[in-house]
């Protein structure tokens, strides 16, 4: 951490950590008062006596510095706490909340900020008074503007972290989020910020004491000390560098310490900003009634309105899942495959255009709004994340986390949830549990992190488990022990899970079901054993294809789909995959296909593969890789 911060930034610390302490001391220190006159000689330069000299009266400079310390970093520390106090709650409600919420705040805000604060500052100081307190409040006001839009930029990054994400899908209520998920996160560049924040509002007491509009004599400050020091330039002018020197280094070593904090901690979002929100798409009427099964989707839809178009990130996807069965989930990176399940859960954008139904036990779940949602998630539908370590909140300990569903839904005291968490972490496979909960998501291995978001997820017995590309950030061998574990989990609770997954060995191996995803549609569908030995689709065919087999010989090229997966938001006419097809022909240029209605086996091809036998060399391939 040293080496990482620097040594300027550790003598900038330090040099704030003497000013605050003799600031905090003054009255202890063996300096003269700094209201006594003709404690020395009038204007003598440094001495033994006077390390800073004496000024006309005869005062200590020192001593003056010193106390003068206490005004400026005093209004710095009031000032700043007044804003963060103000500005923290509106930039976490509109960068949380969005929409009309973010839009009047932050329209207030914008219009508050275009004031000239330094004007602002002398005309409301010269009508109120010139004293602590209304320097104190008009500077903290002041930072309002500042603090909001830095909290809002903060709050709109962790908002759309997984661990966010994770808690509403375990169904954790929005104040609960707010104060447990993103404020610990959020602390962390307000912390930065608010070392900027001394120095700027430091500057700003100094200048209106130097034009007679803060403290008034004979209490000193630093902006104070260097205006009564003007007359005497000529004659002492160690009275006008001192408080100049000491007001320079703090403001420098502030900005220095803040700097850094902020470039340790800044985070960077990418991707497109929508244009509008715009309204919710129609909802389709079913195409056949609801049937007696766990989960049914139909004809589930997800858009998004931005700069370059609509983009259709699912479009109508239908399938059905049973208790007990394992639905997997392929395709190549940007087929819809996570957004489907998002879609599911209906964990979106707000500014997202949503349609079709999703049902469980016969439950229309499109129809429930957030509060009708939220003993659902958690309860009902569980999720496994991609990424362990954006799942897991970095500032909270494992057993915090994992005993936060057993609180909120089940109503378990703090011993009760404690108990059920050891268990659940034993019940994954993770060694020592009562050890591990005191940990935090850094300490533990990939594999260890990934085994305590099932644990999480399994935490209120779900009906239905999503695991998003659940074994990505993992080695071979941890992927076949996560694989074995949600298996094993599946048949013990006698629950459904959707496997999200690019890898085919895992799903030829896991899977019961299958569904192949392009261009957000789906393409083809059906039992995993079916799909594999007689894939119809090419598309399909050229993913098995891709997969990498043991007879091919050693440095053999690997095989690839020629092309790149097409825009989302300008999909071409026909079929989507056609101008990729090495079987593609004039009517797959003009027409898109439908899928067929063989309901066991359904493809979207006007001229199908008839069937090849790629399913062993895939589960060879499979067995393979779990064995290394």
């Amino acid at each position: 951490m040293r080496r990482r911060l620097g040594f300027g930034v550790w003598l900038a610390a330090g040099w704030i950590g003497l000013v605050l302490l003799a600031a905090l001391l003054a009255d202890f220190l063996p300096f003269a008062r700094y209201d006594e006159t003709l404690a020395g000689p009038p204007q003598s330069g440094p001495s033994a006596a006077h390390p800073f000299g004496t000024d006309g009266l005869g005062r200590d400079v020192l001593s003056r510095v010193v106390y003068g310390a206490r005004v400026s970093l005093g209004v710095g520390l009031g000032a700043v706490l007044l804003g963060l106090g103000v500005g923290a709650p509106l930039g976490i409600l509109a960068g949380y909340r969005r929409r009309a919420t973010d839009a009047v705040i932050m329209a207030v805000n914008d219009v508050a900020q275009a004031f000239p604060a330094l004007v602002f500052a002398l005309a409301v100081v010269a009508f109120a008074g010139a004293n602590l307190r209304n320097v104190l409040i008009v500077l903290g006001v002041l930072g309002v503007p500042s603090w909001v839009r830095l909290i809002r930029g903060a709050t709109l990054s962790f908002a759309e972290r997984e661990f966010v994400l994770a808690a509403r899908v375990l169904g954790t209520r929005d104040r609960r989020i707010l104060w447990r998920e993103i404020l610990p996160n959020v602390a962390v560049p307000a912390a930065s910020y608010a070392f900027i924040g001394m120095a700027v509002v430091v500057v700003a007491e100094g200048s209106l004491a130097f034009l007679g509009l803060s403290v008034q004599a004979p209490t000193p400050t630093w902006g104070g000390l260097i205006n009564e020091g003007r007359t005497l330039m000529e004659t002492a002018p160690h009275v006008v560098l001192a408080p100049s020197v000491v007001m320079f280094l703090t403001v420098l070593s502030f900005n220095l310490v803040g700097d850094r904090l902020r470039a340790l901690t800044d985070v960077r979002e990418i991707g497109l900003e929508p244009v509008r929100a715009p309204a919710a798409l129609p909802l389709p009427t079913p195409t056949h009634p609801v049937r007696d099964t766990l989960l049914q989707v139909e004809e589930l839809r997800t858009h998004f309105v931005t700069p370059r178009g609509v983009v259709k990130a699912v479009d109508g996807v239908s399938f059905t899942l049973d208790r007990g069965r394992t639905l997997a989930i392929v395709g190549e990176s940007g087929s819809g495959k996570s957004m489907l399940i998002r879609s599911v859960l209906g964990l979106l954008p707000g500014t997202s255009i949503r349609g079709g139904h999703v049902y469980l036990s016969g439950d229309d779940l499109t129809a429930y709004g957030p509060a009708e949602m939220r003993p659902v998630l958690g309860r009902r539908l569980g999720t496994v994340f991609q990424d362990p370590m954006t799942a897991l909140n970095p500032v909270r300990t494992i057993g915090t986390q994992v005993m936060e569903p057993l609180r909120v839904h089940l109503r378990m005291s703090r011993r009760q949830a404690r108990a059920e968490a050891v268990e659940l972490l034993a019940s994954v496979g993770i060694p020592d549990p009562v050890r591990m909960l005191r940990r935090y998501p850094h300490q533990l291995s990939g594999g260890m992190r990934q085994r305590v978001t099932i644990a999480m997820a399994l935490s209120c017995r779900p009906d239905v488990l999503f695991a998003d590309e659940p074994t990505t950030a993992l080695d071979v061998t941890i992927q076949a022990q996560v694989l074995r574990l949600l298996h094993r989990l599946r048949a013990e609770r006698d629950m459904a899970v959707v496997l999200v997954s690019h890898d085919l060995s895992v799903v030829a191996q896991w899977a019961d079901e299958v569904i192949v995803m392009y261009a957000g549609k789906v393409v083809e569908r059906g039992p995993a054993a079916e799909v594999f030995a007689r894939p119809r689709m090419p598309y399909t065919e050229s993913l098995l294809q891709a997969a990498p087999r043991l007879t091919d010989p050693v440095h053999h090229r690997l095989r690839v789909i020629p092309g790149r997966p097409p825009d989302l938001a300008h999909l071409p006419a026909g079929c989507a995959f056609h101008a990729r097809c090495p079987y593609a022909r004039e009517r797959c240029e003009l027409e898109p296909p439908p899928l067929s209605e063989d309901h066991h086996h359904p493809y979207a091809c006007w001229y199908p593969r008839p069937g090849t036998t790629a399913e062993q060399d895939v589960r060879t391939t499979g067995a393979d890789s779990r064995g290394r």
